[in-house]
């Protein structure tokens, strides 16, 4: 684990804001991405899963077991290092107030939709209870990267 990460765990997605709120309130990273980065990711994935048709192409040779799934969920932990798809790649010049809100506008549309369609690049169909919960491992594993300055609100 890459040193200075803080452990986190965000039950529901209702706990992602309010964590990147204070860290707008200052902070400091011990990764490769920026704040800033890591919203826009977590906005494009979240968005993407609700966004894609459910006749985008997908490769189930890649899909993991049912046993590696219900691992990563029980643990609730995204292993460092893993690479991600080019299109889900941060730029590098963004704003970090305008990428949280960008975050909090993808939350909302979502929750907002009726379900996501697609199914997961790595563990395939997943029911709705279940992206939440990918979502919540997924912003925790990034955002634990980031450490607020400021105390506690």
């Amino acid at each position: 684990m890459t040193p200075g990460r803080r452990a986190l765990h965000f039950p529901d997605l209702d706990e992602i804001m309010p964590d990147v709120d204070r860290l707008l309130d200052g902070h400091t990273t011990v990764g490769h991405w920026s704040l800033a980065q890591i919203c826009r990711h977590l906005a494009t994935v979240m968005r993407l899963v609700v966004d894609l048709p459910a006749s985008t192409p997908h490769d189930a040779s890649r899909w993991v077991g049912e046993e590696q799934k219900r691992q990563f969920f029980e643990s609730g932990v995204v292993p460092e290092g893993i690479p991600t798809s080019p299109r889900l790649l941060p730029g590098e010049a963004l704003n970090e107030r305008e990428e949280a809100e960008g975050l909090r506008q993808a939350i909302a549309h979502y929750r907002a939709s009726p379900e996501p369609v697609v199914p997961h690049v790595l563990f395939g169909s997943l029911t709705r209870s279940e992206w939440d919960q990918f979502h919540c491992i997924h912003a925790a594993h990034h955002l634990s990267f980031v450490v607020p300055k400021a105390p506690p609100r």
